[in-house]
């Protein structure tokens, strides 16, 4: 069992969405695109805020160095414990010290900017001074706090059952739980001081890879057929792939030089990929795992039972994911069909590029069905100036919400170009930024953070309520047709794609937990094998398909991309529930987004009336899938 009980203060990781879709003349961004460059997007004041006000945090570095010196001068506080950990009132006074007082809300502020600065500006020399200081201020934390686990770890078990029962504790088992295990063995005050030496050098995989991904990887030079030689950005790359005037071969010839960026740097990923396996896998082993995949699992209160019962899903229904990409091929006329061509929709209804404010509103309405309480957090957060919408330059690609400090609502940004794709991600990340909201209105501050496990439920159910709005007011065939596509993509997308995705990561911590070192030709070699495997035979690859895991960014949060597949296929029974007019459907899913994080994810869900320890969840997601391809079906047979 490992250590739960650290502050989430830290420069974090945030929840960040992988786009998928498709698009041609009806262009949408593809999930082989998190959009990178903003040299055409205009920042659009309208009636929602645009853009985050950081002053509203910190005026600056002096403000924020005060705070800084003042949790320095916080951390001696922690001499008053010493020594004294061992009656319910001194321990429940230090959890409040150390977890839920002054100390720890203005760590939380500290981290907040920093986290801020660093998604708007990796290179900005400020942020680069900030974060080494905020991650080296936590870490001084230790020197101080040492101490802790060795006092009430030196009681014996049957001592610290009796302390924990004091009603002083309110009977709060799930946040004592490791106090309360008898078999859990926390690390020395000694060995924490060498993890802590150590841990100066680590964490550094994602920290470059963000840098070389979105900063310096350099985008190659493409001959437009005019002759004109231009910069292959991300936005070029779209605007080829979706204009019908290009030819097949100079789309080719695009994507294929595209993804030459990764081939000529894939020596480079696999290392960073290599070096993050084997931090991951070092803190399994010292929590004491047998492998990455039980510690990350774990740490969420989940056995590997779910991660099978979802790879034998995956494995079971491809021939529905192969039946899709046929329909596709078939649809839009193609004898060979390449992955460039997937992003095509093959519907005649012209979407076009919807501004961000009617794109709000136009979420706002699919999500009514959610109830006036939901739409006034809904409405209460896109007003609140703590969205970020549009590209810069600098920005981190992709879109996130995260809620950093209980002191403020939760911060969202988007890179927002008015595809249809960013529509459904505004009702994605919203999800996760409602949610938040409910939980720190309805819980104490231990219980505000839900894990990332049951946080996707409840942004990826905004996305399915989306797109069955949309598909329920088409207002043609060629509209419903559209919007079958965008939904179905959406979920082979987020299942199956990230069930291939999950599968790659089992094939490098295979390879790295017994010793061997990740290759960049064979990490190519399996990524075309697992791409053929779950796509079928409908889809025919280039060898520059083969570098795509070098640009995944979620590999570098272990274990992570499965919860996506997991939590659509929760998603898909509480949205079915919903738009049925289940009353009771409602009410069981906004008291499951008021529980924040106070149950395990598995308690928690079947409070939303969703059962993951069934074959029977998974089987309905699969049903749910094959529903929409049968209409998806039909449609294209009638045309």
């Amino acid at each position: 069992m490992r250590d739960n009980k650290r502050k989430f203060v830290a420069i974090t990781l945030t929840i960040a969405l992988l786009i998928s879709g498709c698009g041609n003349w009806n262009f949408k961004t593809p999930d082989d695109i998190e959009d990178q460059d903003a040299a055409s997007t205009t920042i659009e004041e309208g009636k929602y805020p645009v853009t985050w006000n950081l002053s509203s945090v910190y005026s600056g570095e002096e403000e924020w160095m005060k705070d800084y010196e003042k949790v320095l001068d916080m951390y001696k506080g922690y001499d008053e414990f010493k020594g004294k950990l061992n009656t319910p009132e001194v321990i429940n006074d230090y959890f409040n010290y150390a977890y839920f007082g002054e100390l720890t809300k203005t760590q939380e502020k500290l981290g907040t900017y920093v986290n801020l600065l660093g998604l708007l500006d990796t290179t900005d020399p400020l942020y680069k001074r900030l974060s080494s200081k905020y991650n080296d201020l936590l870490n001084k934390e230790d020197e101080y706090n040492g101490f802790s686990d060795d006092e009430l770890f030196s009681l014996s078990f049957e001592e610290r059952k009796e302390i924990f029962s004091d009603p002083i504790f309110n009977d709060d088992t799930r946040w004592l739980s490791r106090y309360l295990t008898e078999d859990f063995t926390p690390l020395s005050e000694d060995e924490e001081e060498i993890i802590f030496n150590l841990s100066r050098g680590l964490g550094y995989g994602s920290y470059t890879f963000d840098i070389l991904n979105n900063v310096e990887l350099p985008y190659p030079e493409i001959t437009m057929p005019n002759g004109d030689e231009d910069i292959l950005d991300d936005e070029l790359y779209l605007e080829i792939l979706g204009n019908p005037d290009y030819s097949d071969e100079f789309k080719e010839t695009t994507h294929k030089l595209f993804y030459s960026r990764y081939a000529n740097f894939a020596n480079t990923f696999a290392a960073l990929l290599e070096q993050n396996c084997n931090e991951a896998y070092s803190y399994a082993v010292i929590d004491g795992y047998g492998s990455t995949k039980e510690s990350e699992l774990d740490s969420y209160g989940l056995t590997t039972d779910i991660y099978d019962m979802l790879m034998d899903a995956a494995h079971k229904n491809m021939d529905e994911q192969h039946r899709y990409y046929e329909l596709h091929a078939k649809a839009c006329g193609l004898e060979k069909q390449h992955v460039q061509d997937l992003f095509i929709v093959p519907s005649n209804f012209q979407r076009g590029k919807t501004s961000y404010d009617d794109a709000v509103d136009e979420v706002t309405k699919a999500l009514s069905v959610l109830g006036d309480d939901y739409v006034a957090h809904f409405t209460k957060m896109v007003n609140s100036g703590q969205v970020d919408v549009y590209p810069t330059e600098t920005k981190k690609s992709g879109a996130a919400e995260n809620t950093y400090s209980l002191e403020y609502l939760p911060w969202v940004y988007f890179n927002y170009k008015g595809y249809s794709d960013d529509i459904s991600t505004i009702a994605h990340e919203m999800g996760h930024a409602v949610y938040d909201m409910y939980s720190v209105e309805n819980q104490y501050p231990k219980y505000t953070q839900p894990t990332i496990f049951t946080h996707e439920v409840a942004s990826t159910t905004n996305e399915l309520l989306y797109y069955s709005y949309m598909i329920d007011n088409a207002k043609d065939d060629e509209e419903k047709l559209y919007y079958l596509d965008n939904a179905i993509n959406m979920f082979t997308g987020t299942f199956f794609r990230q069930m291939m995705y999950s599968e790659f990561e089992d094939y490098m911590y295979d390879v790295v937990e017994n010793g061997g070192s990740l290759d960049a030709e064979e990490m190519k070699e399996k990524w075309l094998e697992l791409s053929e495997l779950y796509r079928g035979d409908s889809v025919e690859y280039y060898q520059e398909d083969g570098y795509y895991w070098a640009k995944v960014s979620h590999y570098y949060t272990p274990y992570y991309v499965y919860q996506y597949a997991a939590d659509i296929a929760y998603a898909a029974s509480i949205a079915q529930r919903i738009t049925s007019g289940d009353k009771k459907a409602l009410d069981d899913y906004i008291a499951f987004l008021k529980l924040g994080d106070s149950k395990s994810p598995t308690e928690l869900l079947n409070v939303a009336g969703v059962d993951p320890l069934s074959e029977k969840t998974y089987d309905d997601a699969m049903e749910f899938y094959k529903e929409l391809l049968d209409q998806y079906e039909k449609l294209i047979e009638n045309r």
